[in-house]
């Protein structure tokens, strides 16, 4: 056991929680691949709202057992973030997709805090992992041939690389926090070393190379390490250096087919169009609303593309409002994680440090997204109305509070 950090043993998955977090997640990732939003109602979209309002129910269902405290300081900035993308939509002209995907993006958040008020924070976040590792497994499985193009996708659902290797690093982060600060064992460290293979087949660059500093953030939280340990983890690192040193795997990995630098290079093109993109003043502070995910590009053989980083999207989205909005949401959410107790400030650090540094290149972070799952419950959990819940003591097999049966509280009601 890590001397100085108070043990957090695997939590128990209560079914509905687990059902819950496997339709928002499944609700959340692709269902087709290069496809976006544009306001019609087909059956795709149809059987996702349906399945989130099913995830919804089952959580609002829940609550009627005594709540755990959530502060609401996150779903104002989510109602201002959300506020500013319909006011953009006003005037650029797609209102009804835009309207839709706030829509959706409220009734996920909705269902996060349910779960939160029903659950604890190492629950959420295993089931959370859990649904993650099967559905990427059953999208990594199913999409194996499409190894031969160089990077791996999903089949069913047809999850893009780089969505997939999302998946495989939420799993990664759970297993090396519950590793580096919990009773985590080789079962963990099995399903995390599957999890690395498969985000090493997505080829996702931006992911792994985010990885790295999040996992740093969750080791340096171990003040005595168990030998075990460290002799895996230097060993690890020995074969790692070996292999990147006697093969040409890592270059390969880095210049994948020969478009290494390309891919950037397009992104500066999207950002800087980003800039110029408002026609107004209104659309400058609002933006054009959630649905606008491909911006027309001048200059090149193409005429548009999609704008590939969560803060540039937000730019077009929700304008310098939501923007600010955003930026100062995600500076609240670090402060409200370095003030959380040692063990959950581990992974809220490493699984922010994850997200943020992802969303520069990589979209989706403020969207119904696997990742807006994480960073959502990191912000709840972290703020002050719900972070002094993991300082109480806490019940068994858990690092947050029990929650008082109705007997308890009657006793205390007529004392």
């Amino acid at each position: 056991m890590t001397a100085g950090v108070r043990a957090v043993r695997d939590p128990a998955v209560p079914a509905r929680l687990m059902l819950c977090m496997t339709l928002l997640v499944l609700t959340t990732v692709g269902w087709r691949r290069g496809t976006y939003f544009t306001g019609s109602l087909d059956p795709v979209v149809v059987a996702k709202g349906l399945l989130s309002v099913a995830a919804l129910g089952l959580a609002f269902f829940g609550t009627r057992r005594a709540a755990l405290r959530v502060g609401t300081g996150t779903l104002w900035a989510l109602g201002a973030l959300l506020a500013a993308s319909v006011f953009g939509a006003l005037t650029h002209g797609p209102l009804v997709a835009g309207a839709i995907i706030a829509v959706r993006v409220t009734i996920v958040a909705l269902t996060v805090v349910l779960l939160l008020r029903c659950y604890t924070g190492p629950q959420f976040f295993a089931g959370l992992a859990y649904a993650a590792a099967g559905i990427g497994g059953v999208a990594a499985v199913t999409g194996s041939s499409s190894l031969s193009s160089g990077r791996l996708a999903g089949g069913f659902p047809q999850l893009a690389p780089n969505e997939l290797a999302l998946l495989a690093c939420l799993v990664v982060l759970y297993a090396a926090w519950r590793i580096a600060v919990a009773d985590g064992g080789v079962p963990m460290a099995g399903i995390g070393a599957v999890a690395l293979g498969i985000l090493w087949a997505t080829g996702s660059r931006t992911a792994l190379l985010m990885l790295g500093p999040a996992l740093v953030i969750m080791a340096l939280h171990v003040r005595r390490p168990r030998v075990g340990l460290v002799v895996s983890g230097l060993v690890m690192a020995a074969l790692a250096t070996v292999a990147a040193a006697a093969t040409d795997a890592l270059a390969g990995f880095l210049e994948r087919g020969g478009d290494g630098t390309s891919t950037v290079e397009s992104r500066f093109i999207a950002w800087d169009a980003a800039t110029t993109w408002a026609d107004d003043a209104w659309q400058l502070a609002f933006g054009g609303g959630m649905s606008v995910k491909i911006i027309p590009v001048k200059g090149q053989y193409w005429d548009e593309q999609p704008l590939d980083s969560s803060w540039v999207s937000l730019l077009v989205q929700v304008g310098l409002v939501g923007l600010l909005v955003a930026g100062i949401w995600a500076l609240w959410a670090v402060r409200g994680a370095l003030l959380a107790p040692r063990e959950s400030r581990a992974l809220f650090l490493g699984v922010l440090v994850f997200l943020l540094g992802r969303s520069v290149l990589e979209s989706g972070l403020f969207d119904a997204t696997p990742d807006f799952l994480a960073f959502l419950a990191v912000s709840l959990l972290a703020e002050g109305g719900s972070r002094r819940r993991l300082t109480e003591a806490p019940r068994a097999g858990s690092a947050e509070p029990a929650l008082p049966d109705a007997g308890a509280r009657s006793a205390a009601l007529t004392r």
